[in-house]
């Protein structure tokens, strides 16, 4: 029986979700907790076949939290239900590494059809929202400069330090940086430096 974990701070969803998967043609165990730490608590203690995270959480960024299980749970499913706006956040979802994608304006038959959907190893997200990410796939890569660049950021060098050292201006270290971060969907330095280090051979 595939078990999920709902990560959202409303408890009607729980309650709507619990019934519409009733109605689904298997059983399913459902476990629901409010917020980032009880998340965490959750996936550390047991495993999940799919995690469903609400990104518009209270006391936390649901995305942050997204690439935080990301990292520490390479392989587990994660579909994002939200009522952040479709177009922008799926795509920022995709980005940060989620599985689906389903808004909450949608009806709860397309959740359970996108929760089945992922669980069988497929993405689900809205037709459209990642159009462009198909024809701008190459752009995600990061090139040679900004491998270097990143790789001096993780030594914790400054955009100084890096301008000096490679002979460019501090403004084009700045820029560098922006679209490592673009890329990567790290919010910090230290996500940078755990990026870096995935990406190291």
């Amino acid at each position: 029986m595939p078990s999920l974990l709902l990560v959202d701070d409303h408890p009607v969803v729980h309650v709507a979700l619990e019934a519409a998967l009733m109605k689904s043609s298997r059983p399913y165990s459902l476990q629901a907790v409010q917020d980032d730490v009880q998340a965490l608590a959750q996936l550390a203690s047991a495993a999940f076949s799919l995690v469903i995270l609400d990104i518009g959480l209270p006391q936390a960024d649901g995305l942050q939290l997204l690439k935080k299980i990301r990292r520490h749970y390479p392989q587990q499913p994660i579909l994002i239900y939200t009522a952040q706006e479709e177009e922008i956040y799926a795509h920022m979802a995709w980005a940060a590494g989620a599985n689906g994608f389903v808004h909450k304006g949608s009806r709860l038959e397309q959740l359970v059809q996108a929760i089945e959907t992922v669980l069988a190893g497929e993405p689900s997200f809205p037709a459209g929202a990642l159009a462009e990410e198909t024809q701008s796939a190459e752009g995600t890569l990061l090139t040679p400069k900004e491998l270097q660049i990143l790789g001096l950021l993780s030594k914790g060098l400054s955009n100084l330090q890096i301008a000096e050292m490679l002979s460019i201006s501090n403004k084009t270290v700045s820029t560098h940086k922006k679209n490592i971060l673009r890329k990567t969907g790290a919010g910090n330095l230290l996500e940078l430096v755990a990026v870096f280090r995935e990406l190291a051979p």
